[in-house]
């Protein structure tokens, strides 16, 4: 194991009946690193995510947040991250500001922080009016946003995000990356998975590509390389 790896993932393998999901995934997701995942439709990118956040759990293989192991120790673990799914949940009877509330008290925050945090984490997005009504009318980019301040109570180690700016229009993708970015370089790691080259390019470290359920590739300078070139010559060579 990587001793300074924040998110290791070691021959993470998954089977759904004859459907092999994921076979012997391996990689580590380093402090003050934003790694972004890219890869076809079904091969593997959400199964992936559902294992590292304990949605799921894998066949055989590792997985550890911060040297804690997500099926040992679920509950230390998870304690450690933050979590954007790829279809954030809507409480019709909740407003956004309530759903933020009732996160910070899962995560057994104080008043006083909770007023802090939320108080802080509202004004990412020019979104205040639309945290103040029920999520029941929330467009799929307002529940993304308000998944994404969710995620970021509690002053998590680890952001783990299912396509993150789907649904997003360009500003909102612009302020989205801007923060992944700030929280990185506070010493926060990021791991995401994306359909969106442009935003891998533009805002991750490293990069890695999987197809059919296998990690193929790793680009360790994503900004220096034709991302688009390298994704669709690696996802040729494999199908080939």
């Amino acid at each position: 194991m990587n001793q300074l790896a924040i998110l290791h993932v070691e021959n993470v393998s998954k089977s759904f009946g004859k459907l092999h999901a994921l076979r012997s995934v391996s990689f580590d997701v380093r402090p003050k690193e934003i790694y972004a995942l890219i890869g076809p439709n079904g091969s593997g990118k959400t199964t992936l995510i559902n294992n590292i956040v304990g949605l799921l759990k894998p066949d055989n293989g590792e997985i550890t947040i911060a040297g804690i192991d997500i099926n040992q120790k679920p509950i230390t673990a998870k304690a450690l991250l933050g979590y954007v799914p790829d279809n954030p949940a809507n409480y019709p009877f909740l407003t956004g500001m309530e759903f933020l509330y009732l996160t910070a008290r899962l995560k057994h925050l104080s008043q006083a922080e909770i007023d802090k945090e939320v108080g802080r984490l509202k004004d990412i997005f020019p979104i205040e009016d639309v945290l103040n009504t029920p999520m029941a009318g929330y467009s799929r980019g307002s529940l993304q946003k308000t998944a994404f301040l969710a995620s970021l109570l509690g002053d998590p180690k680890l952001l783990v995000i299912d396509e993150p700016v789907v649904g997003l229009d360009p500003l909102s993708i612009k302020i989205f990356g801007e923060k992944l970015q700030q929280f990185s370089k506070s010493g926060g790691s990021v791991f995401l998975s994306t359909h969106t080259l442009t935003f891998a390019h533009k805002y991750a470290d490293r990069v890695g590509i999987i197809h059919e359920g296998k990690l193929i590739h790793e680009v360790s300078d994503p900004k220096k390389v034709d991302l688009e070139k390298m994704y669709e010559k690696e996802v040729h060579t494999a199908y080939v």
